[in-house]
């Protein structure tokens, strides 16, 4: 077996994410080496059931079926390492997280915010240094913008899309005597454009797609002089294909679909039991069922079946197939060929896809960081100062990366 450490001196990113000036060079090295395994990680791990690399890496595929058991992270790029020719792994290591002395707040500004959120907010507030105004942005209840008002004595306009979550939020800002104002806008309507153009800082934690990238180019056109972002939800955009932020990104040699930039946010880290349970329990059902209508039809790809009430989970592979089959028309077969047996199968595939999205999933964290890098380079070609960085530990929420960026 060779050894990784070697590869990892070279290829330890975090030299370079300490350097913003080279963050450029980072993010072409990325592109660069996620152009050159693109084989692995851009597969649809549903619709073949066999290994989606099994003519271009046989030696890896075969490693694979020997294993009884899902392989780990670490397993799987040591695998990488030894079945890919010319594989080099990237490495990703965060300093240790050092945090401002900021004055906590009294128990009741986190009544009603569930505990794991919580801590995410104020991990967020303790790493980042607004500037008063501050702009809120999607605030929901502003929760953060109540903390941040809170701990950095600044002022804070929420801007947010539900009439009645301004309400109540506005309500809890003038029991707590804070200085905290909402506005009911449409942020991808433009309507957040005025706010901007008033305030010095503006925040964003867990903004997904167009609604944080749509920050982005709107602080930047306002001038605003503070904004710290932390991004989610990559997938969640208007278009079928990533639109690039920035000059670098526009000329990089990967193109991102919907699927792709699904992939770059597909973890479950912080998922309760009850819910992961769940998750595999449709996993199985959706093959199963998968499994059933390729025999009856002749059909030999995926068929793709539309979300599900989850209570329909708990009652039987046979109730959640003949609802798949009616929202498919497909109900006259079940009589004809029942479903016995598909639930086994739809295990057994299960498992096989698991297997292929623990390879496609080790390119998880270097997809999200080549969207943060076009962001963060979006903000530097007009001038900020950015640095990325992690604001908390995976454990807590995997989407843990903060862009801060300063005039």
């Amino acid at each position: 077996m060779r050894t990784l450490g070697k590869l990892y001196k070279i290829l330890n990113t975090s030299k370079l994410l300490s350097h913003p000036s080279r963050y450029s060079e980072l993010f072409q090295a990325l592109d660069l080496w996620l152009l050159q395994h693109k084989h692995l990680w851009d597969v649809s791990s549903f619709h073949s059931v066999g290994w989606p690399w099994q003519t271009i890496e046989p030696d890896l595929c075969d490693w694979l079926s020997q294993l009884k058991a899902c392989p780990t992270e670490s397993t799987v790029e040591q695998a990488l390492f030894d079945h890919i020719k010319g594989f080099k792994p990237f490495l990703f290591e965060w300093e240790a997280l050092s945090y401002a002395d900021l004055s906590l707040p009294p128990n009741y500004f986190s009544a009603g915010i569930k505990g794991r959120k919580w801590q995410q907010i104020t991990a967020f507030s303790n790493r980042i240094e607004p500037i008063s105004p501050v702009l809120e942005w999607c605030a929901g209840k502003g929760h953060l913008g109540k903390l941040l008002a809170y701990q950095h004595d600044v002022s804070i306009h929420s801007v947010e899309w539900q009439a009645e979550l301004c309400e109540a939020g506005q309500k809890e800002a003038e029991q707590r005597q804070l200085s905290q104002h909402f506005t009911q806008v449409d942020v991808l309507k433009g309507e957040g454009k005025t706010a901007l153009k008033s305030v010095k800082s503006a925040v964003a934690l867990h903004a997904c797609g167009d609604l944080h990238t749509t920050l982005i180019e709107q602080a930047i056109d306002a001038g605003v002089s503070y904004l710290a972002i932390s991004p989610c939800c990559y997938h969640l955009t208007q278009h079928a294909l990533y639109q690039p932020l920035s000059k670098h990104g526009q000329q990089a040699r990967i193109q991102l679909s919907q699927e792709n930039l699904k992939l770059a946010v597909k973890e479950v880290a912080t998922a309760g039991q009850r819910e992961q349970r769940l998750k595999r329990v449709e996993l199985a059902y959706r093959l199963g069922f998968d499994s059933w209508q390729r025999k009856v039809t002749g059909n030999d790809g995926y068929l793709t079946i539309p979300s599900c009430p989850k209570s329909l989970l708990t009652q039987g592979f046979e109730v959640f197939s003949l609802w798949a089959a009616e929202q498919k028309a497909l109900q006259t077969y079940a009589s004809e060929i029942p479903f016995d047996g598909f639930e086994a199968l739809g295990y057994l595939r299960s498992e096989h896809v698991k297997k292929v999205e623990s390879i496609s999933q080790y390119f998880r964290r270097p997809l999200e960081l080549w969207l943060v890098l076009d962001r963060a380079l979006r903000l530097q070609e007009t001038s900020y100062h950015v640095t990325i960085e992690s604001f908390c530990d995976k454990a807590l929420t995997p989407r843990n990366l903060l862009v801060c960026a300063s005039l």
